[in-house]
């Protein structure tokens, strides 16, 4: 078994590029359709139990002190994490805590990428849990942007140009593809879905979908989510809920993925209205205020909706489906004052 440091590097990968894309069948098999934006979205159907672990709400450098984890928020906003928690939950609540924010200014959990120490606490509670440890099946997410060369800047030396951390014959490789989302497959022991994608010393991206050859457990780390899935037995679920080195909660596999407070419904609904009304919005939160100015649509032409730095093109609609689709992007930007 090899293991890398928590505090420093983790050694270099170990694991091999994959063609048998059709080992993933089964989860696409035991999937839910991705527009029910439910737990067996991500994470396939089928376990006898599941959990959420939580990603920090902000990782220092070295030195600089432990990672901000959730229940670190929610005490500094005289809340509680719940297993129907959202991020939002904690760090927009209806009213402004009192009280420097524990994040320090960092912008929320990592969406899409588990922290690397709390994959390795992930591949040690799993390697028990499986006959076949040495032998696993590891995605990582297409869509980083890997084709082609890398310029790396130098500080006291000339940039250099190097070629993309992914191989040409990998780039050219069959992918496993599931719904909504395609990967690049690799295999080897558990703990290389921390090590596996680890390209020299240029990336440290966590495999996004990672499982052994006898499926007795899944983890997927769907790139839109500041949490990870992981299925599996009751017994390992029990281990990884009660591990102090993460954070998690239950779940089942009908939760929904997402969802949205009340009270931050109640700011949009508040600048829905306004936007509609005279085509301005100021929408005062908890957690900061944002100015938002909208250019309707027409029946034949597009419009805009401009909210803090942000903008977004509007396609011709009718009255309905414009306040549904500010609904939405109001709610992106008012949920993105605190990140994930």
């Amino acid at each position: 078994m090899r293991a890398g440091s928590m505090a420093g590097m983790v050694e270099p990968p170990a694991a091999s590029w994959s063609e048998a894309v059709g080992e993933a069948d089964w989860i696409r098999e035991r999937l839910t359709p991705f527009a029910a934006h439910v737990v067996a979205s991500v994470v396939p159907g089928g376990f006898e139990a599941y959990a959420r672990v939580l990603h920090p709400a902000a990782v220092f450098a070295p030195g600089e002190g432990p990672p901000v984890r959730w229940r670190d928020v929610a005490a500094w906003s005289g809340t509680s994490v719940r297993s129907d928690t959202q991020y939002h939950s904690i760090a927009l609540p209806p009213t402004r805590p009192a009280g420097e924010a524990p994040w320090k200014g960092q912008h929320g959990p990592s969406i899409g990428t588990l922290y690397p120490p709390d994959v390795l606490v992930l591949a040690e509670l799993l390697r028990a849990a499986t006959r076949t440890p040495e032998h696993c099946f590891l995605c990582v997410w297409e869509g980083y942007g890997w084709e082609g060369h890398w310029l790396i800047p130098r500080r006291r030396e000339p940039s250099e140009l190097i070629p993309g951390p992914v191989p040409e014959p990998v780039l050219r490789a069959p992918r496993v593809r599931l719904p909504n989302r395609d990967y690049l497959l690799y295999t080897g022991c558990v703990e290389d879905a921390v090590t596996s994608a680890l390209f020299g010393h240029v990336l440290h991206q966590p495999a996004n979908l990672w499982w052994p050859e006898d499926r007795a457990w899944c983890v997927a780390s769907e790139i839109d989510l500041p949490w990870t899935y992981v299925g599996g037995s009751a017994a390992v679920i029990e281990r990884v809920l009660a591990d102090p080195r993460i954070e998690a909660v239950p779940a089942t596999v009908d939760d929904p993925v997402t969802r949205v407070e009340e009270w931050v419904r109640a700011w949009v609904d508040a600048g829905v209205a306004a936007l509609l009304a005279t085509g301005e919005a100021t929408i005062t939160t908890s957690m900061g205020t944002l100015e938002a100015s909208l250019e309707r649509p027409g029946r034949f032409r597009s419009g805009a909706l401009q909210c803090g730095r942000g903008g977004w093109s509007l396609p011709p609609s009718n009255e309905a489906g414009l306040r549904r689709t500010l609904s939405a992007y109001l709610t992106h930007a008012v949920i993105g004052l605190v990140g994930g």
